[in-house]
């Protein structure tokens, strides 16, 4: 095959190829939005929002019909941002898979604490730090997070809320503790007293540092101390100091 002849055969080949996908795009840009699909990624975990709260956010309660709509007509942009204004949601992602549905992938937050404010003001906080309001469908059963220290932030994102945010979900994985504390107090210079589930005590536990140590020494309190002397027989302990345990 001389070269002339194969530099035809490759432009032919070309041009072919091109018309084959402008073909296909303009396909795939005009056709029609067959249904909306809603996937919810952690929908089995909570319940703050569901398929039908999704599709009324996608299609602005309604006002904008999806359905049916050619998708060089949609705004997918447009769309996550309707979605995202639930602030239950985490995330979201809008496309258009090669059924002609309308895909909603969603991520809910999940709430490991939750906070009330001394206005009177309710929220969780998720594993990021997040602050997110609550539901009225579903109340989630986490630790109780209390004090003036949320009164001067907003989330515990960053540096300042690191400690803390880390011992919340230290106390979430460990089943023991998850079961037998309810309410943390927490002061501005972020001091914390524990309100246990049984016992008549508060825990003094200080700053969330050396957290370990602090919850080994609570452990032989719990173990050693408490099945001697009785659930009721103090009103304070306290491990906020290094090497002892106060209980009075």
């Amino acid at each position: 095959m001389s070269n002339l002849k194969k530099y035809l055969f490759i432009g032919l080949g070309l041009i072919v190829l091109g018309l084959i996908i402008a073909f296909s795009t303009e396909t795939f840009s005009s056709k029609l939005c067959r249904d909306i699909v809603v996937n919810i990624k952690n929908g089995n975990e909570e319940f703050f929002v569901n398929q039908e709260d999704v599709k009324a956010l996608a299609t602005a309660q309604g006002t904008d019909i999806l359905k049916g709509k050619y998708f060089d007509q949609i705004d997918l942009r447009q769309i996550e941002k309707r979605v995202l204004r639930n602030k239950q949601i985490k995330s979201c992602q809008v496309y258009r898979d090669l059924q002609g549905n309308l895909n909603v992938d969603v991520e809910q937050h999940l709430p490991i604490a939750r906070i009330m404010r001394v206005d009177g003001h309710q929220m969780y906080v998720d594993a990021d730090g997040t602050f997110f309001p609550l539901s009225e469908r579903y109340t989630a059963r986490v630790l109780l997070l209390s004090g003036n220290y949320f009164s001067q932030v907003n989330s515990l994102k960053g540096e300042k809320g690191k400690d803390l945010l880390n011992f919340i979900k230290k106390i979430n994985e460990d089943k023991f503790w998850k079961a037998q504390f309810t309410q943390f107090s927490i002061e501005a210079d972020q001091d914390i007293s524990i309100v246990p589930l049984l016992g008549k005590h508060i825990i003094e536990f200080g700053k969330p540092e050396e957290t370990d140590k602090k919850l080994s020494k609570l452990m032989v309190f719990y173990k050693q101390i408490l099945p001697v002397k009785g659930w009721d027989s103090f009103s304070r302990v306290s491990v906020k100091f290094a090497n002892q345990v106060v209980c009075e």
